[in-house]
């Protein structure tokens, strides 16, 4: 195993980032008496309002012609298709990205889930070094849409979709409200959805001798059916005084109820072990119901030439969980003792005790607040020196009980978190030109921070990080961060709750079992050390238009882990043999599967891939937005009345554009040929707004894990994921991944597919023949859509299909499952295709109309 990194890192060639190209500029001619070597034409461009103006590259830009190539209905629905190249493995955080709209700070994603896609002229996905400059960890991405000037609308879609194998049916009817005005905005949306449930009936799973007597499938499901209804509303305002206000507000209600199979009991007959269900009380219920409220507010101005913004977020959500199991049996085995009942009768009236429900109710509130200021500290010879100091107060309390054979348990337990935190970007070689001349751009950025739990003390996160442009289009970075962190009060609190016959797979026996699952909170775990490295390549070459080329090198270091309980191997067991539990006769009967703590996790990794697309079907002329990022000269510095990240106006030059702070801004200067050069009128459109012509795309990432190790403990072997060892139920760790994304669009048809591609793993067992063998899966999902106003007379044909679009969805194209195989070449129960996977290939259809 590999020793941490040390965080002194020497690079000789690591990056800075030009500014991005947005998709709506228009040129303005040079000042005609600056003279330029070579005699180079040079041209100022405008950046669109509310673009971000960083020297770190976009890793994907979409204009609003690449957004009408999806299809999509929601922002919810484009980032679903674009999530490979939004999504981050880095850090402690679940790869959501942080939202940005117009350049601003938002309180949540739920302040633009639900905006049309009609709404968004641009969509700018930036890597995780930029969430600093806006004051968040740099383990997220950083997503900024830019919205339109002006838009009203109404729409309402339809879905209906079923598994190809039939057994459930999913329903869902979505409405938005959206109105953009020069200075503020609203949307308001309500969706409901629905799910039949999936029966192992229904997906032929083969029961044991005594599940076989009773139909036992008919009594489990495979997906429990549920009802949802979501509410989401969210309105901003823009005030003379430059200040903003958004406010967000959402209440969501899930209901779920699964079959968690009959009653039963192992009597004693004659001597002899006698295990059988009862169907005389109907099948065991596992109910749910979720309810969340939740609400925010953000605030953004200035004070002299720095920037401030505050956001406020605040979460309520309740968990109702009832789980029925088994009745008392003493009375039944007295009566069989005795001799008076027949153990296999149908019907043993009183003597069988009703089933007994388990209750769990658990209450979560979250306000979370963060203030930052940004602006500049100092100029220098190369550039300017700018910082974002942040502060936030975070509070959560977690109240939970849980009812178990009539004994109340109850758990209260609270964190208040005040934090502070400052990071500084430096340049080196910027706008000092013949420094620039002869390196390129080069610029560093460090970032230290510090919180105060009340539950584990102080914490400290820190990072640093070099960006080098040696010539444009190459883009090369090295970041490193180390950080302190607490479990997450859910981690340590949430109640207790026994799941019943919970059918798994003993490695120990080589044989499938039903187990009692007891999951919940963990009390003992400690705080997280982490360092993580960071190396990326992005490459855009003058001589392939349309192309990119990203290049990603992780390494991660981890002690103090706090994870759920892992795959229930011989390593497993052996590490924590307090948590398994087995009769007399050695066969597994109960899992504690609450969290434990690793003793440290490390992995390595390497992600490399092409995004490739080009338009046809256009005039020659004007170059359409959406691709590549703007370009200065050597030496210019930001743009004139230009606001970066940091917040800072450079001069008093009057403003033509927007800012990443919603303040107008100038777009930096460029070549004639360059990406954003020239003046830009945007594809031909037909009338009423619609884009001439197509587009395709199409990109493909390949992900190669070079090591991924956990040490559980001292005296404990370390278990090798790429080689026989597992913490999940799906196998190892691959070592190779694939990623495959591309789409067409023309004339208001089109299509998008994305697939993925992973190879082969296995389980090392205890005994001969308890070695499992996970196949590869690859999964290829294809949507086709078509806009009715784009077919011709249609529309004139039909009146009502004015504004509509049709679209079909296979998920599973191929129903590729993965198989998974014991040494001797069988398919254990537990892993039958049905439990794997009880969707497979799913089809689905959907209609959207706007008013």
């Amino acid at each position: 195993m590999s020793s941490p990194p040390n965080f002194l890192i020497s690079s000789s060639a690591l990056v800075l980032a030009n500014l991005l190209v947005a998709t709506t500029a228009t040129a303005q001619t040079a000042e005609p008496e600056t003279s330029y070597q070579d005699d180079e034409i040079v041209v100022t461009a405008e950046l669109p309002r509310g673009a971000v103006i960083t020297e770190i590259p976009a890793v994907v830009e979409l204009s609003e012609e690449d957004i009408a190539s999806f299809g999509v209905s929601s922002v919810q629905d484009l980032l679903g298709a674009i999530s490979s190249q939004t999504s981050s493995s880095r850090g402690r955080g679940n790869g959501r990205p942080i939202v940005l709209i117009n350049g601003q700070r938002t309180s949540g994603f739920r302040e633009i889930r639900d905006l049309p896609p009609e709404a968004i002229r641009t969509v700018q996905v930036f890597p995780e070094e930029l969430a600093l400059q806006y004051g968040y960890r740099p383990d997220q991405r950083v997503i900024n849409f830019i919205l339109k000037d002006k838009y009203t609308g109404v729409s309402v879609s339809a879905e209906y979709g079923v598994p190809t194998r039939g057994g459930q049916g999913r329903s869902e009817v979505d409405t938005t409200l959206t109105r953009i005005g020069k200075n503020s905005r609203l949307n308001i949306d309500l969706e409901w959805q629905n799910n039949t449930a999936i029966t192992e009936n229904e997906r032929d799973i083969i029961q044991d001798a005594a599940g076989d007597l009773v139909n036992l499938g008919e009594f489990r499901t495979l997906v429990a059916p549920s009802d949802n209804v979501e509410l989401n509303a969210n309105y901003s305002r823009t005030f003379d005084s430059g200040m903003s206000l958004s406010l967000n507000g959402g209440y969501v209600y899930d209901k779920s109820l699964g079959l968690q199979g009959l009653p039963n009991a192992t009597l004693q007959v004659g001597g002899a072990p006698l295990f059988r269900y009862f169907t005389q009380y109907g099948p065991l219920i596992r109910e749910q119901e979720t309810n969340t409220a939740q609400a925010g507010l953000t605030l953004n101005g200035t004070i002299a030439d720095w920037r401030w913004s505050l956001t406020s977020d605040y979460a309520r959500t309740q968990v109702n969980t009832n789980t029925d199991r088994s009745g008392d049996s003493s009375a039944l085995q007295a009566a069989i003792d005795a001799g008076s009942i027949d153990p296999l009768a149908a019907d043993f009236g009183n003597l069988l005790g009703a089933p007994v429900t388990d209750t769990a109710r658990v209450v979560d509130q979250s306000i979370t607040n963060l203030a930052t200021l940004s602006g500049t500290l100092f100029v220098l010879p190369s550039g300017t020196v700018t910082t974002t100091i942040r502060g936030g107060y975070d509070r959560e309390d977690l109240n939970s009980e849980e009812t178990r054979s009539g004994i109340l348990t109850t758990t209260d337990l609270s964190r208040d978190e005040l934090s502070t935190g400052i990071n500084i970007d430096i340049p080196l070689a910027d706008e000092n030109i013949d420094v620039v001349e002869a390196i390129g751009k080069l610029s560093i950025n460090g970032n230290v921070g510090y919180a105060d739990l009340s539950d584990f003390g102080g914490l400290v996160e820190f990072g640093f990080g070099l960006n080098w442009e040696p010539f444009d289009g190459l883009v090369l970075s090295a970041s490193a961060i180390g950080e302190e962190a607490a479990p997450s009060i859910a981690q340590l609190g949430n109640p207790v709750i026994i799941t019943p016959d919970v059918t798994l797979f003993d490695f120990t026996n080589g044989e499938t079992v039903l187990a009692a699952i007891t999951t919940g909170g963990n009390l003992a775990l400690p705080a997280e050390t982490r360092r993580d490295i960071k190396l990326a390549i992005n490459y855009r070459p003058a001589w392939i238009d349309g192309m990119t080329f990203l290049g990603e090198y992780f390494r991660n270091y981890s002690n103090d882990v706090a994870s759920s309980f892992p795959l229930l191997t011989p390593e497993i067991e052996a590490a924590f043999p307090g948590r398994v539990t087995r009769d007399a006769t050695g066969r597994l009967t109960a899992i504690d599967r609450r969290p434990v703590n690793y003793a440290n996790v490390s992995s390595e990794r390497i992600r490399y891939g092409i995004n490739f697309s080009k338009r046809f079907g256009q005039r020659r002329g004007g170059r359409p937005g959406g691709q590549g990022r703007a370009a200065r000269p050597a030496g210019a510095g930001a743009p004139a009345g230009a606001v970066t990240p940091g917040g800072t106006a450079q001069d008093a030059k009057p403003p033509q554009a927007a800012a990443p702070d919603g303040n107008p801004a100038t777009r930096p200067t460029a070549k004639p040929g360059q990406p954003g050069a020239g003046a830009r009128s945007g594809p031909p459109r037909r009338a009423g707004g619609r884009p001439r012509g197509g587009r395709w795309q199409a990109s493909a990432y390949h992900t190669i894990r070079l090591e991924d190790r956990i040490k559980i403990r001292n005296g404990v072997d370390e278990l090798d994921l790429l080689n026989g060892s597992a913490i999940g139920s799906t196998g190892g760790s691959p070592r190779h991944e694939f990623e495959v994304n591309g789409g067409w669009f023309n004339n208001g048809m089109g299509f998008r597919i994305n697939g993925k591609h992973q190879t082969a793993t296995r389980v090392n067992g205890g005994l001969t023949g308890s070695d499992l063998r996970f196949s590869d899966l690859t999964t290829l999902n294809i949507r086709l859509f078509i806009n009715m106003d784009d077919r011709g007379n249609l529309t004139k044909n039909v009146p009502f299909l004015k504004n509509s679009r049709i679209a079909l969805r296979v998920d599973n194209i191929f129903d590729d499952i993965q198989t998974v195989r014991d040494g001797n070449g069988l398919i254990p129960l537990s892993y039958q295709q049905g439990f794997v996977d009880p969707v497979g290939r799913y089809i689905e259809i959907d209609f959207r109309k706007r008013f």
